[in-house]
């Protein structure tokens, strides 16, 4: 099949399938004429490709799984050091994902706050007496009459 057709069935944009090429995570044949052939096997390797991007991991690790997902038997490496290569490779991408996770999530977290105290008017100094004077973790503060440079000055000068 050529590339437009490979695009229609895996949902890759044909510049993505030319990354892919060029990272050398897919391999076409050539016609005469130069054109990209791609076999029926392609589309499985195309969806593999992408659902390992798509976790983050880099091309050149993705290479390395495939190798041994797809390019022979499909499998784990058979010699007891290509295995822990391959699992330190991945445990290290998989802890990398982790402390982006967790990092993600502080901002997730500290973004709700910030839309909880939006909508909820909870925001600038407390009065006094008022309930929500309590508030201790308020994210943001009302935003006041703007003050130019020379009333900055003009009030401090009064002082």
């Amino acid at each position: 099949m050529r590339i437009g057709e490979l695009s229609a069935r895996t949902g890759a944009s044909e510049r993505m399938l030319r990354y892919y090429e060029e990272q050398g995570l897919l391999t076409p044949g050539r016609t005469n004429s130069g054109y990209r052939v791609y076999r029926e096997a392609d589309v499985d390797r195309v969806a593999r490709i992408r659902c390992m991007l798509s976790a983050a991991l880099p091309s050149g690790v993705v290479g390395q799984a495939l190798k041994f997902l797809l390019d022979g038997r499909a499998a784990i490496p058979d010699e007891p050091a290509d295995r822990a290569e391959l699992a330190e490779t991945l445990q290290g991408e998989l802890d990398m994902l982790t402390e982006k996770i967790a990092a993600l999530q502080h901002s997730r977290d500290l973004l709700a706050t910030i839309v909880t105290d939006v909508r909820g008017d909870v925001v600038g100094p407390g009065r006094p007496g008022d309930p929500g004077c309590e508030v201790v973790r308020r994210s943001v503060r009302k935003a006041g009459p703007a003050i130019g440079h020379a009333d900055a000055a003009a009030r401090a000068a009064r002082r």
